[in-house]
């Protein structure tokens, strides 16, 4: 993993030229500690959604929580046209209609992913999450106070070929390797927005803040933010950082980007 003097200097998300924001169409975010404040979604995020639908922005999460949560927050959240789940391998739109989206599972996967969680909870002492029940291809479990860069590298150490331990602020997931997060939103967002992907990709904003949006962060290097917390996870990120920081933590750095976002579209209408 690149050291920091290797790795990009974050701008401020006030650095971010305007005519980029401008021009966006799609408007996507992480869950937990991203749009969340205290693991809970604060009022103003719902009318934040609200104000994206309707200047015509497709607002999408993509989190690392379970297909169980991810169908629920499809179908009530207000303005949210789709959720990818289980860190791109599942995802649920409006009407709460499934999509998986990563390779095919079958019982010989099934079997693997049990034993090769079960070896990383063992050597780490980790305990389930209570979603992990609602989960179709990820196992979870709760991040430990202290984990860091060196455990994530060791869990990597213990499971098979084929699968991945990645780590979130909140969770550790092991998992399939070779789908993540940015393959299951531009595939999520296949139906809805049938352009192409390199069209598709530059109209895009991201915000995240942890290690597990490290794919997201790298695929649209140049317009992606994270919010103020994302500084606890650089040693995990390496080289694929954010280009852009917030001065608010979590939900109120959300607040901040969506707030210029819808500033600078009707500057441009």
């Amino acid at each position: 993993m690149p050291s920091d003097k290797e790795s990009p200097k974050l701008q401020p998300f006030a650095a971010m030229p305007g005519s980029a924001l401008a021009g966006l169409r799609v408007l996507v975010a992480d869950i937990d500690d991203t749009i969340t404040a205290g693991g809970k979604l604060p009022a103003r995020t719902l009318e934040l959604f609200e104000e994206l639908e309707a200047v015509g922005l497709v607002v999408v999460l993509v989190t690392g929580r379970s297909a169980g949560w991810a169908q629920a927050l499809a179908g009530y959240l207000p303005g949210v046209r789709l959720v990818v789940g289980e860190n791109g391998l599942v995802s649920f739109d409006g009407a709460g209609r499934r999509r998986d989206l990563g390779p095919p599972r079958d019982a010989t996967f099934a079997r693997a992913l049990a034993e090769n969680a079960e070896r990383v909870a063992r050597a780490f002492a980790l305990t389930r999450t209570d979603d992990d029940v609602f989960r179709l291809f990820e196992r979870a479990f709760l991040r430990p106070a202290g984990f860091d860069a060196d455990a994530l590298r060791g869990c990597q150490q213990l499971v098979d070929k084929g699968f991945e331990v990645i780590a979130s602020s909140i969770h550790i997931h092991v998992r399939p390797s070779g789908w993540d997060k940015a393959d299951g939103l531009l595939a999520g967002l296949a139906p809805i927005l049938p352009a192409a992907v390199a069209e598709l990709e530059a109209s895009i904003l991201f915000v995240g803040d942890s290690s597990n949006d490290r794919p997201l962060f790298a695929r649209f290097p140049r317009t992606s933010v994270g919010v103020h917390n994302v500084l606890g996870f650089l040693a995990e990120l390496g080289a694929d950082r954010p280009a852009y920081i917030t001065e608010g933590e979590a939900a109120a750095g959300f607040a901040e980007v969506v707030k210029r976002l819808l500033a600078e579209r009707r500057r441009a209408a």
